[in-house]
């Protein structure tokens, strides 16, 4: 999930040599974080809820088979098993395996599927945002904190004072469109047309 996620060597970098020589200066940038985001936005976390509950729902499969794989075990070693028996149930356990295998890559794809769904969809709602802050704030760069395990110190509170603005006009957003809605004017009603005078 990464709405912006460059090197931040190659951007400061690109950014130096967009600049004459002469007239350089301290670039201006601010770091966005859609994980901050998630958490702090209830619009970008109610749209990320579907993740968890993908996430959760597959871990709970995959727990289902894992126990069933562990009781099988635990009687294929029972000491008190029939040959015949065992050899039944060696077959079982190794079908139970190969579910297992397949039901892991088969979650695993289906994770990451819905992953990008969530990303995209949380991306094509803080994008705009994004971009209208950084025009207003005259900005050169906006970096995604994905990008910055290279630096070894940071003001905290700065780095995230740029997710919180766009949490904040994003949620601002969600809650001004019923507010729009319920501040239009209802269309007025139609008169109706009086009775001609009866003609004398």
């Amino acid at each position: 999930m990464r709405l912006l996620a460059p090197s931040v060597a190659a951007l400061c970098l690109s950014a130096a040599l967009s600049l004459p020589a002469a007239a350089q200066e301290a670039p201006r940038f601010a770091f966005f974080s859609i994980n901050q985001l998630v958490r702090s936005s209830k619009k970008a976390g109610a749209i990320f809820s579907e993740l968890e509950i993908t996430g959760k729902g597959l871990q709970e499969k995959l727990q289902a088979k894992g126990q069933e794989l562990q009781t099988l075990q635990q009687q294929l070693n029972s000491p008190s098993l029939d040959p015949e028996k065992k050899e039944v149930l060696a077959k079982k356990y190794r079908d139970a395996e190969f579910e297992a295998k397949k039901m892991q890559e088969d979650s695993q794809g289906e994770y990451q599927r819905v992953e990008k769904k969530v990303g995209e969809a949380i991306t094509k709602l803080a994008q705009p945002i994004v971009q209208q802050l950084a025009k207003e704030q005259n900005l050169q760069m906006v970096l995604s904190d994905q990008a910055v395990n290279i630096l070894s110190w940071a003001d905290e509170v700065w780095m995230k004072g740029f997710t919180a603005e766009v949490a904040k006009r994003l949620d601002a957003s969600e809650a001004a469109a019923p507010a729009a809605a319920a501040a239009k004017p209802a269309a007025p009603k139609p008169v109706a047309p009086k009775p001609a005078a009866p003609k004398k």
